[in-house]
């Protein structure tokens, strides 16, 4: 019979529970409203004048720059789509599957932003057509008209709206088809090849003409309206994308063979005057803006849709709902904000402000698919390959226009994207899918793993840190030392308990997963693992055996002295040279144990004849470091204590010992004490602490260890170097 535990669910797609609505094909869904997105007011309003600026050479460049970033952004999100199950939200739906939602929020937020002010802009070059009919009109009620058109079309069905779109296809048509005859029935000039740039510069002129090519995320953003998004979007992007880029060439040449510069810079509808017939050009202006506005504010609002069913956005519950399968509320919400940019903007302004944010999402979508392309997982197989040069060529385009057009407002963006991730970590969002940001991490493991392995020094002095190794037979010798051992590892070192079971008896060891739980919700590594033993000694060298062929593998053991045998111990000692790594054997005071932890005595031996510091110190490294970890996690204070049999070095002594803290960068606060007296009497004597580190012999005494706990009246530390370790590093 199965049980939960034993039952695997899969994570559902993100949104897939969202009310299915009419679905759309890839014509209808992908190509139509991003083909007719792409090829909208600059094409008719804009590219002229570019051409009247740049030249012909100049605006092929421009060109085919905006369509290497938007080119290859279409075929990393082409990519990407057919390795995952997407949902709603487009892009960021993309971004959230495969970095997690902090970044896809971060990222999708503006994203929607400049979608919805995508739809502003559009608007602004339908006025610019219809006041070229009707002169008289007045601007912003024209404005506000064509948008309560377009609000009401979406508002009642995305249906009616593509329905509406298809219409407007034929106009296009018909628009380019009487602009390319215009060839035949006006004169023919030279064209101008580097223009003079008079209005604006190269890279101005970029920044406003780069969202024409912007329409490529539109069929993306309706990934939660589409029959088969996974093939969907990438053959309606890429078909539109290729498409549209031979049109805006082919326009380029005809601007530049139909007018001289200065007419194109001048005249801003020159596409209606040179054409076979002026009218139907108009009606492309008119019906291609109408219906790009249209597509702009129909994917906006499933973004915010999206960005809101996953507590991303303020009013989230507000803005999540759906009403028949539409996000009315979150269309409202969108209307608000092109109300506002209607009021405040001009075509220009908003083209700038667009480029910038339209430039970051797509150097973020080509570094999520670089990203996934390095790691190399076997998760990764999408149907649709590309070169991991194209991801590449994508991000260092986006992030070197964004530098070199204008690095105020593209610090801005960035920074406001950076902003939402914070905001959004901070808030701990549940995940309602995987995502590969823990391959991210793995793979990193993994490639350091390997060139540490593979390195000539596998131990550095300065990366070593205390990886302790502490057998067990019953989870309270773990359990009584814990606050011990946090203080020893945190935050960089870890732990790995091994619990010793003898006869399959578990009944002692129960409870010790809970424990290391806690041991790592307070940011310390730790694992454990369960073995049937028979030997404590023959256990622990199987146990350093089978680790020694391990990355994370520790160097250092830690045991009580109470429960081991003086033979116990003296395996340990001898196991731990022959494999290079340190010993911690702890004394734990029957009465005190330790105190207030506020006090370490950390106890030199004599270093005479020779009291001079090198980089590896005569068995003092371990104890500085483990006394240097105490001093900081119990917030205690340091007192460092040496004996000497000869009178003559007690201000050696004490100036080695002050040598000593200060190259070992010991926080100050800490005191030295130099006598010259027997070691046995001194111990009695000495200073109380709440904790007293030693070093220890090659050779064992158990009475002896335990004697000087007694004498010192505080639980201690015995300690071995391993020699991998340095104080002084």
């Amino acid at each position: 019979m199965d049980t939960d535990s034993d039952k695997k669910s899969t994570p559902p797609a993100p949104d897939q529970n969202q009310q299915d609505g009419k679905k759309f094909g890839t014509f209808h869904g992908v190509f139509r409203p991003t083909i007719l997105t792409i090829l909208g007011v600059m094409m008719y309003l804009r590219e002229g004048w570019v051409v009247g600026n740049a030249g012909l050479l100049g605006v092929i460049l421009i060109i085919l720059m905006a369509y290497v970033i938007t080119g290859t952004s279409a075929l990393a999100i082409s990519s990407i789509t057919t390795n995952i199950r997407l949902g709603a939200g487009g892009v960021f739906s993309i971004v959230s599957q495969s970095l997690g939602l902090e970044v896809g929020g971060s990222i999708g937020l503006p994203f929607y932003l400049a979608q919805g002010l995508s739809t502003a802009m559009y608007i602004y070059g339908f006025v610019e057509g219809w006041l070229y009919i009707f002169p008289t009109h007045i601007p912003m009620l024209v404005s506000f008209i064509v948008f309560a058109v377009i609000f009401i079309l979406s508002y009642i069905s995305t249906t009616l709206a593509f329905r509406v779109q298809l219409v407007v296809m034929c106009g296009v048509i018909l628009a380019l088809t009487s602009i390319l005859l215009g060839a035949k029935v006006n004169p023919i000039y030279t064209p101008e090849w580097w223009g003079g740039f008079q209005d604006v510069g190269f890279w101005g002129l970029f920044a406003i003409f780069f969202p024409a090519a912007t329409g490529i995320m539109v069929g993306a953003s309706m990934s939660g309206n589409l029959k088969t998004p996974r093939t969907s979007i990438y053959k309606g992007t890429l078909i539109a994308w290729a498409l549209s880029l031979v049109v805006y060439l082919s326009l380029a040449v005809w601007y530049a063979c139909i007018a001289t510069p200065e007419e194109l810079r001048s005249n801003l509808t020159i596409a209606v005057d040179r054409a076979y017939w002026g009218p139907a050009v108009l009606l492309g202006i008119l019906s291609s803006c109408f219906t790009a506005a249209l597509s702009s504010f129909v994917a906006a609002p499933r973004i915010l849709q999206s960005l809101a069913k996953h507590q991303i956005v303020p009013l989230s519950e507000f803005l999540g709902k759906l009403h028949q399968g539409e996000p009315r509320n979150a269309m409202a919400f969108t209307a608000l904000l092109v109300f506002v940019t209607l009021l405040l903007g001009d075509l220009n302004t908003i083209a700038q402000v667009l480029t910038m944010f339209f430039l970051l999402t797509y150097f973020t979508i080509n570094s999520v698919l670089l990203i996934e392309q390095q790691l190399n997982l076997i998760s990764f197989r999408p149907t649709f390959s590309i070169s991991q040069g194209i991801p590449l060529i994508g991000a260092m385009s986006c992030l070197s226009a964004i530098v070199i057009i204008n690095p105020f407002w593209g610090m801005i963006a960035i920074l406001l994207s950076v902003g939402i991730y914070f905001y959004l970590d901070r808030r701990g969002l549940d995940y309602p899918w995987e995502t590969v940001r823990s391959g991210l991490f793995v793979a990193i493991a993994n490639w350091a793993a390997k060139k540490v392995v593979t390195s000539k020094e596998q131990e550095s002095l300065r990366s070593w840190k205390p990886d302790l190794l502490i057998p067990i037979e019953r989870r309270t010798q773990f359990e009584g030392n814990f606050r011990l051992l946090s203080a020893l590892v945190y935050p960089q070192g870890s732990i790995q308990v091994i619990a010793l079971m003898k006869e399959k008896d578990i009944v002692p060891l129960l409870g010790l997963k809970q424990l290391i739980k806690e041991m790592q919700s307070e940011g310390i590594f730790a694992s454990a693992a369960i073995i049937d033993s028979s030997d404590y000694i023959s256990s622990i060298k199987a146990t350093v055996a089978v680790m020694k062929g391990s990355f994370f593998q520790p160097n250092t053991f830690f045991t009580a002295i109470e429960s081991r045998t003086q033979e116990e111990l003296q395996g340990i000692m001898d196991m731990a040279r022959g494999n290079q790594m340190g010993v911690i054997l702890f004394a734990t005071h029957p009465e005190v144990h330790l105190g207030r932890e506020r006090t370490i005595n950390l106890w030199i031996r004599d270093q005479s004849p020779e009291w001079q510091l090198s980089i590896q110190l005569a068995n003092l490294d371990l104890s500085l470091l483990l006394g240097y970890k105490l001093v900081k996690n119990w917030n205690a204070r340091l007192r460092v204590i040496t004996v000497v049999s000869d009178e003559n070095h007690v201000d050696i002594a004490r100036k080695y010992l002050g040598d000593l803290m200060v190259t070992a960068r010991i926080p100050k606060g800490y005191e030295i004490i130099a006598e010259y007296t027997d070691f046995k009497t001194f111990l009695e004597k000495s200073p109380r602490a709440d904790l007293s580190i030693f070093g220890l012999a090659d050779t064992i005494s158990k009475n002896f260890l335990q004697q000087i706990m007694i004498q010192t009246k505080s639980s201690c530390l015995f300690v071995q170097d391993s020699g991998l370790e340095s104080a002084l590093a």
